[in-house]
């Protein structure tokens, strides 16, 4: 897809002013990025997509070219998501998120019943808690790694503005709330398709491989309860829109299309 003439602006939600992108016509595409990224890094998914689409790409408070705000809970995310929703979505949209970002989108498609198109969510929103011991996941937060990736990031567009606490913080407020998503899909209407890591959470440790095994079983639990899901099992780690931007960005191109013979159709999908 060609990446050109983008148009970029700003929306205030309260106190903090978000970053957003618009580019193309089309289908609409909302982007809803994880926790620490930013629009940046649908960069390679978008440059292969091969339909004709409308992208709406945004950078969540905290990260990006988005201000700060000391309010970086769950419902703070999903607020931001709402307020660009609200301003650029336009009718029937499809959303596609990635880690924290697939949460938000089924917390706002549950939210927003009859919203949104259809859900295309990367290794995320699978309904199992992942934070086995909090004061563990505290300490490694503060470890010098983490503390100095920000810094890192930045260098190449990608940087947030989060403490160590902050995002363990945020951390664990997700993780809380993922079990609470078996009730959040029962309420969700249209087509949804998950693409998820086998080893989501690496591949160092016992630790590791415990979390790995609950994020599977989760996966294979929410395909039980709702077989209507498609859902597709890749090797590797959780950085799939840097590991797979093409195979994704050709499931993306599937999906609009089914979605879009569903509603010509006038019988959705899920």
């Amino acid at each position: 897809m060609n990446m050109t003439n983008v148009k970029r602006g700003k929306i205030t939600n309260g106190d903090v002013t978000l970053a957003v992108s618009e580019m193309g016509q089309g289908q609409t595409l909302m982007f809803f990025n994880g926790g620490g990224a930013t629009q940046v890094s649908w960069k390679r998914i978008i440059a292969a997509l091969k339909g004709s689409y409308r992208i709406v790409t945004f950078d969540f408070r905290n990260h990006g070219k988005s201000s700060r705000s000391h309010q970086v809970m769950v419902d703070n995310f999903l607020s931001d998501a709402e307020v660009v929703m609200d301003r650029y979505a336009g009718p029937d949209p499809i959303v596609i998120g990635w880690s924290l970002g697939s949460d938000l989108a089924v917390w706002y498609a549950a939210k927003h019943p009859g919203r949104v198109a259809g859900l295309y969510l990367l290794d995320g929103a699978v309904p199992v808690n992942l934070v086995l011991d909090p004061s563990k996941t505290r300490a490694a937060m503060h470890s010098p790694a983490v503390v100095i990736s920000p810094i890192l990031l930045s260098l190449v567009g990608m940087g947030y503005r989060l403490s160590p606490d902050e995002y363990t913080d945020m951390t664990i407020d997700l993780n809380a709330r993922r079990p609470q998503l078996s009730q959040a899909y029962q309420r969700i209407t249209c087509p949804v398709e998950l693409h998820l890591a086998s080893q989501s959470m690496g591949d160092r440790g016992e630790d590791s491989a415990k979390k790995n095994a609950l994020w599977r079983a989760g996966g294979e639990m929410l395909a039980q309860e709702h077989p209507e899901f498609t859902i597709h099992w890749y090797e590797g780690n959780h950085l799939l829109p840097y590991t797979r931007p093409v195979e994704l960005a050709h499931g993306l191109d599937a999906f609009a299309k089914q979605v879009r013979v569903g509603e010509q159709s006038g019988h959705p999908l899920a």
